[in-house]
């Protein structure tokens, strides 16, 4: 009975996958019927029993799946045009010109050298959204969304600095093609699958597939992309300890009491994580060193106008 449920859940796993790569981009997603919960205390181990825990292999496959630049350009102009829909759906402006974008597209080419992958992100698309939300977000072939509340909440040139850093990151480290890549992958498993004249070895091409999908959001790679920031805004010469008055604007804007959720499901730690593992990091690139002082840039947020282009002494 277990081996049968197990595989009805596999069964329903994989469909699920199926639809996703078959759906066209930008299409709405139906209303789901619902479907009776599985009670569990421990949702990850829950997943390492039913599926197994992922191992270095499943890294390892998911890591030769190959996209392309146009590929990639592709997918990060799909995810634009849905998100532009959708901001106007909301009647919410989204500019892509404009003081604002201009003093962004200075800081990104400040931080950009710093990338590994820069000469793939040569072009850097920068949108900023009219909205009071402090968020910022990106898209592969490198396209970067900032929210108007994120550059008023900053208080600092050097905490837009971090988050510019972060987001780019994001890109130089791959993380946005993970969903292209599971999807890809999805297809040449199922592909393979039914060429495989043994049941048990689609099974078990299935099983590492949905081992990869079972947890889609990854919060180590939020944690990777912070240290990358808090670094090259240090070697920039910047503060990277001002990006803390963003994560307070983070924690300031959640209203109500806090939304636990299962940590397969969480993408981001929380921002009272993230402010200690910037202070660590600060702390672990100045031990030994010279006291140098760090620009923070206050007045160059205000006047929106980058230290690469005039200082401000503060």
């Amino acid at each position: 009975m277990m081996r049968r449920h197990r595989l009805a859940l596999l069964f329903v796993c994989v469909s699920a996958v199926c639809v996703s790569c078959l759906r066209p981009a930008g299409a709405i997603a139906q209303p789901r019927p619902n479907l009776p919960a599985i009670p569990f205390s421990a949702p990850a181990d829950f997943l390492d029993r039913l599926f197994g825990a992922e191992t270095e292999e499943d890294r390892k496959t998911l890591g030769q799946v190959q996209v392309s630049p146009e590929e990639e350009r592709q997918l990060g102009q799909a995810a634009l045009d849905g998100f532009l829909a959708e901001m106007k759906g909301q009647k919410i402006g989204v500019v892509s010109r404009g003081k604002d974008v201009q003093y962004l597209r200075d800081l990104v080419a400040t931080v950009q050298p710093k990338m590994t992958h820069a000469d793939r992100y040569r072009t850097i698309s920068i949108y900023v959204v009219q909205s009071p939300l402090v968020e910022a977000r990106s898209a592969p072939g490198g396209i970067l969304v900032f929210f108007r509340g994120l550059l008023d909440s900053a208080g600092s040139e050097a905490a837009v600095v971090s988050v510019v850093g972060h987001e780019l990151s994001h890109l130089d480290r791959g993380h946005q093609l993970l969903r292209a890549k599971g999807m890809k992958l999805a297809q040449q498993t199922l592909r393979q699958g039914m060429r495989q004249p043994s049941p048990g070895q689609f099974m078990g091409l299935a099983t590492q597939m949905m081992r990869l999908w079972a947890r889609p959001f990854r919060p180590e790679d939020e944690t990777a992309a912070d240290r990358d920031a808090v670094r090259w805004t240090y070697e920039l010469g910047y503060d990277p300890r001002a990006v803390l008055a963003v994560f307070e604007a983070i924690r300031r804007q959640k209203k109500g009491p806090p939304i636990l959720l299962p940590a397969f499901l969480q993408s981001h730690p929380s921002p009272e994580s993230r402010s200690k593992d910037v202070l660590n990091l600060y702390e672990e690139l100045t031990r030994g060193g010279d006291d140098v002082k760090l620009y923070v840039g206050k007045e160059n947020l205000r006047r929106r106008i980058a230290r690469s282009r005039q200082e401000y002494r503060e």
